[in-house]
């Protein structure tokens, strides 16, 4: 079966390296510019094309200039090959201008070590299916990259019903909503995929200035529970925490990013 971000994100090897790839603009955000997620997914993609190892263990992506729908192009180099973590760098081209640069950690989840050490849980909410559809809340069609998830959410966002709560924090579930299962290239995209919760301090439309993700198993579920914090808004930037958490109670995946507020 094909899904939609699988497609998205495909390329075209060309060698040395070099892959083709067409943007969509069937993940644009309320800036009516690709998503960062988005943009993470396709550089994530190519340059584990290009890896020894299996599974991304990190990334940090940072967004030089919004991309556009068309063709475009990545160029990945191995920086080093280690035995158990290697790195890569990825850039992504358009119209011979560099839109972002990726710099990606590869291990193997399969000979990683066992020490483990998790006192902090996940959000204790009831599961997607006991919680409220909030998708419903937005008008298909409205923003893209909303029509790319189903969210699910133990009540609405405060923003959603016209009732701003003003504390920058949220938590809900969500899913592909072709139903693609989880795994490292969704997790990546997953962490920007939630509206930003400054929409509770009144601005909705953010655009994201560096994102970093770090991958902390191979998910195994369709659904993920994110949990949203935005700790400090500062001269119109803000910064934004996402835990991403399995059905299981997992971690699945940790994200923080540095964003810009649109102006108004």
């Amino acid at each position: 079966m094909s899904y939609l971000l699988d497609d998205a994100v495909a390329s075209v090897p060309l060698g040395q390296g070099r892959h083709r790839v067409r943007i969509t603009d069937d993940w644009n955000t309320a800036n009516g510019t690709p998503n960062g997620g988005y943009v993470l997914a396709l550089l994530q993609h190519a340059a584990t094309a290009e890896s020894v190892h299996p599974d991304p263990l990190s990334i940090a992506v940072t967004y030089f200039r919004p991309a556009l729908p068309g063709d475009a192009e990545i160029s990945v180099r191995e920086v080093r090959r280690g035995r158990r973590v290697s790195t890569y760098d990825a850039t992504l081209v358009q119209d011979g201008k560099e839109i972002a640069h990726a710099v990606l950690s590869t291990h193997d989840w399969d000979t990683a070590g066992a020490v483990e050490h998790v006192p902090h849980v996940a959000p204790d909410v009831p599961g997607p299916l006991e919680c409220a559809d909030t998708s419903s809340l937005i008008p298909a069609g409205a923003f893209p990259i909303l029509d790319r998830y189903t969210y699910r959410a133990p009540q609405a966002p405060g923003w959603l019903v016209g009732q701003p709560s003003g504390v920058t924090e949220g938590t809900c579930w969500l899913r592909a909503a072709d139903g693609r299962p989880v795994d490292a290239l969704l997790a990546g995209a997953m962490v920007d995929a939630f509206p930003p919760v400054t929409a509770e301090i009144g601005h909705l439309a953010s655009a994201t200035i560096q994102l970093t993700v770090h991958y902390r198993r191979r998910p195994e579920t369709l659904w993920a529970l994110g949990h949203v914090v935005t700790r400090h808004v500062i001269a119109g930037y803000h910064d934004e925490d996402v835990e991403l958490w399995d059905e299981q109670g997992r971690l699945v995946a940790q994200s923080r990013q540095l964003a810009i507020l649109a102006a108004g």
